[in-house]
């Protein structure tokens, strides 16, 4: 919530202090219409106990599995945050709607907000369109914005979280402080803490993360939580054994417990304010571990995920298993837009084409795809993945290697150890394959090999896997129009106007009707998402004509479309 950040101070150590704030949430009209809350966790793969990870305490999200269904083959759309989110809000892959570099206002030539075609929108303004209240806390960072932490278009949230504020990042029961006028609730909590800044310290950084660095400590310091003993941890194969990647991956699992903590606060709240039963709750993560050879990249390691959903009795599809079930089916962040929209009642889009799991009987997957785009300011990576039938067949556009340098993820100890042992020619067969130079196509049997360290694409023994999974990659390009081949400062170019600036949406026209006296809206921006507001502070998303309050004396009105400037607000006299 955009509000003063001393007073969110000052209420959240009240809240913390007193358990939290009683105060009376208005329950939907519709009663058989659920709230949703989507707690979408950064950077971590499936490091719970409930999926079998034995260093993990995490004993809420434990509970809620043995409450819920455990999902336990969910993949990302790409292996880093921007892209993945891109592809998460909208329900398209990310290379269809010229999203899938990893953040656009990063890139180094000429910093921009991404434009997907003007039909596509994001799946909370369908259900603010459709009477839900939305809310997101602190992380955006779906590239049609101005950067992580900016909530975009103002027709996406009914209401925000401010990133700067701490109080925001530690997943409140918002519900009771705002007003949903009734509606029922979609929240997006984002927890930071187990993001890859976490694993920062003020000794590995330059001085101006420290107040990254600082504000993650300030997470860690309201919880009381284990810490982890680094010779507990299970390192991977492809790192270097040493203290400080030990203690490393100790302070990652420190940070886990954390978010287990804040789930745990967000179940408890929803029951002691009445609202279990009326709220589905899905809890994930945007991809896979902070450490490297997971994010950014686009393997098992680096897009499979986590999911445990949680339905009351009442709004359970048929498929749904019983508490406690463990669902083995393939499922790709390309279903959650059409499911959370399905489980609202609305009929997903047409060009959302991910599998609706709302429904009493859905499709089964044979695959999931990931992309991954240009990675900070490393050479290109552009890359494709193809994950089915235990088998990921890759196929990389560019030959820069995986463990190329990335200044951000180079300040994190587990990737110093590695760059440190590669400089001196120390690494193992195996560590030494992420400084190699990525081939033109990678294939890997994960039941043999889960940690995909021995290619087997050149190996006859698989010519017809390799075949197949060539085949399916070909079908599946085919499906949209494949930005990725694109040069990136091309496509810059192609969506800025002829002077090179960021285009301008135009101000919708307005009229207040003679005989009903409803104002009707029209558009002059192809598809723009129009808003209309009675005190210009609070934003209505206009879903056709409307009767204005008799106590309104005036009417303001802007148009948006996505990764364009806001149009100029407009305003009419009411009759």
């Amino acid at each position: 919530m955009k509000t003063d950040p001393l007073y969110c101070t000052l209420l959240g150590a009240s809240l913390l202090a007193t358990g939290s704030l009683k105060a009376q949430h208005d329950q939907p009209v519709q009663k058989d219409i659920p709230n949703i809350i989507l707690v979408l966790a950064e950077d971590l793969g499936p490091r719970f106990g409930c999926f079998g990870d034995e260093v993990a305490n995490t004993p809420h999200i434990d509970k809620l599995a043995h409450e819920g269904v455990r999902f336990t083959h969910v993949y990302t759309m790409a292996g880093v945050s921007s892209p993945s989110r891109a592809g998460l809000i909208t329900g398209v892959m990310q290379n269809f709607t010229g999203l899938q570099h990893m953040r656009t206002k990063g890139f180094f030539e000429h910093p921009y907000m991404g434009v997907p075609p003007a039909h596509v929108k994001g799946y909370p303004e369908i259900l603010r369109k459709n009477g839900y209240f939305t809310y997101a806390d602190v992380k955006f960072d779906y590239q049609f914005c101005d950067g992580p932490i900016d909530p975009g278009p103002f027709s996406l949230w009914s209401a925000t979280g401010n990133a700067r504020n701490i109080e925001d990042q530690l997943l409140q029961p918002v519900w009771r402080n705002l007003n949903t006028k009734n509606k029922p609730f979609f929240i997006n909590y984002n927890p930071q803490i187990t993001h890859e800044s976490g694993l920062f310290t003020y000794e590995n950084t330059p001085e101006n993360m420290h107040a990254s660095v600082k504000g993650k400590e300030d997470i860690r310091s309201r919880y009381n939580f284990i810490p982890t003993d680094p010779k507990s941890v299970i390192l991977d194969p492809y790192w270097v054994d040493t203290p400080e990647t030990r203690k490393e991956v100790a302070r990652f699992y420190d940070n886990i417990q954390i978010v287990d903590m804040q789930v745990g606060d967000v179940i408890k709240n929803l029951k002691e304010d009445g609202l279990w039963d009326n709220t589905i709750l899905i809890v994930s993560t945007d991809h896979g571990d902070c450490l490297p050879r997971h994010k950014r990249d686009g393997y098992d390691s680096g897009t499979r995920v986590p999911m445990i959903i949680r339905i009351p009795e009442k709004y359970r599809p048929s498929w749904f298993g019983k508490e406690g079930t463990v669902d083995d089916r393939l499922i790709s962040f390309e279903d959650l837009a059409t499911t959370i929209l399905g489980f609202a009642g609305i009929e997903p889009p047409a060009y959302m084409t991910g599998i609706d799991l709302s429904k009493d009987f859905p499709e089964k997957r044979d695959y999931v795809y990931a992309v991954r785009g240009r990675i900070d300011r490393a050479p290109y990576m552009r890359s494709y993945f193809v994950l089915g039938n235990n088998y990921q067949y890759i196929r990389n556009l560019d030959d820069t290697p995986n463990g190329a340098t990335v200044a951000y993820r180079d300040m994190g100890e587990t990737n110093k150890a590695l760059n440190k042992a590669y400089k001196e020619g120390t690494l193992n067969k195996n560590q030494n394959k992420w400084f190699e130079n990525n081939p033109k196509e990678e294939l890997y049997d994960l039941e043999k090999d889960p940690y995909q360290l021995n290619n087997i694409a050149s190996d006859a023994a698989y010519s017809t896997v390799l075949e197949t999974f060539r085949t399916e990659l070909d079908r599946w390009r085919n499906t949209g129009n494949d930005m990725n081949i694109v040069p990136e400062a091309q496509m810059v170019k192609d969506l800025k106007d002829e002077n090179g600036n960021t285009r301008i949406t135009l101000p919708p026209v307005a009229v207040q009707d003679d005989i009903n006296n409803k104002i009707y809206i029209s558009n002059r921006t192809q598809d723009a998402s129009i808003g209309y507001s009675f005190d210009g502070k609070n934003w209505e998303i206009y879903n056709g004509s409307f009767l204005p309050p008799v106590s309104a004396t005036e009417v303001k009105i802007k148009a948006v479309r996505y990764g364009w400037k806001e149009s100029d607000v407009i305003s009419i006299s009411l009759k």
